[in-house]
C-alpha cells in the first residue's frame, strides 16, 4: 500500500487496513534453504524513528535507542540465512505535525529503508512503499518454532515486504500474516537479495 503526497510520506493512523490475502506458491519452505556463509554479506542502511506526537498519544512510541540495538540484532539473525544485514544509520525521535499521520519526507533516509516505531496502531505492522510502521505493542499467534517476540518479527517482515516479498499462507513463514513464523525459502532470498543489492549498492555509492 503506497499513499503518497507531494511534500510527505502519509500514514492512516486509526485505520483499519486490510492487506489481500496472496495464493500459497508452489514450493516448499525451509528454515536454512542456503547455508549464508556462500552469500556475500548485502548491508542495507536503515533510519529508525520513533514516533511522537503532542497531539495524538496513541502515536507516541516508548521504545529506546537501546530497544532498537536489540530489536535489529533479532532481526539480522532472522534475516542471516539471506546474508542481508540492515544496519541502523541513526535512531530518533521524529515529530508529527499536528499528530494526524504525516511523515515528513526530509526525515526519510535516501538511498535506504526506513522504520517508524508507533505506539497504537490498528495493524500490527505495514508496508508504506515509502517506509515501514510497526506497532509496538504488537501481537501474534505463535506457531511451533516460532519467534518469541513480536516486535522483531514484525520489522522483519515489512522489510521483507521492502525488499519485494508478498504475503504467504504457510503459517510458519517470515511472510506470513500474524504468526511468529520466520522461515524463508530459496526463491524469497533471492528475491530479497535482488532489492537488498540495490540499495548497497545505492549506499556505497553516497
Amino acid at each position: 500500500m503506497t499513499e503518497a503526497a507531494p511534500t510527505r510520506a502519509t500514514w492512516p493512523i486509526g485505520r483499519g487496513l486490510r492487506l489481500p490475502g496472496l495464493a500459497l506458491a508452489a514450493m516448499s519452505v525451509v528454515l536454512f534453504p542456503l547455508h549464508a556463509e556462500d552469500l556475500p554479506q548485502l548491508t542495507v542502511p536503515v533510519r529508525v524513528h520513533l514516533l511522537h506526537s503532542e497531539q495524538e498519544a496513541a502515536v507516541n512510541t516508548t521504545l529506546t535507542e537501546a530497544d532498537v540495538a536489540r530489536i535489529f540484532g533479532r532481526v539480522n539473525k532472522i534475516w542471516a540465512p539471506a546474508g542481508i544485514r540492515f544496519e541502523v544509520e541513526s535512531t530518533g525521535v521524529t515529530h508529527m505535525p499536528g499528530g494526524g499521520g504525516a511523515l515528513p519526507k526530509e526525515r526519510l533516509l535516501k538511498n535506504g529503508l526506513n522504520v517508524s516505531y508507533v505506539k497504537n496502531f490498528a495493524e500490527n505492522g505495514f508496508w508504506s512503499g515509502q517506509f515501514a510502521i510497526v506497532k509496538d505493542t504488537a501481537w501474534l499467534k505463535k506457531v511451533p518454532g516460532g519467534l518469541d517476540e513480536p516486535i522483531p518479527r514484525v520489522t522483519a517482515h515489512e522489510l521483507g515486504h521492502a525488499l519485494g516479498l508478498e504475503h504467504r499462507q504457510d503459517v510458519t513463514n517470515l511472510m506470513a500474516s500474524g504468526t511468529t513464523g520466520f522461515s524463508l525459502n530459496e526463491s524469497e532470498i533471492k528475491t530479497a537479495r535482488e532489492h537488498a543489492a540495490k540499495f548497497a549498492a545505492a549506499a556505497a555509492e553516497r
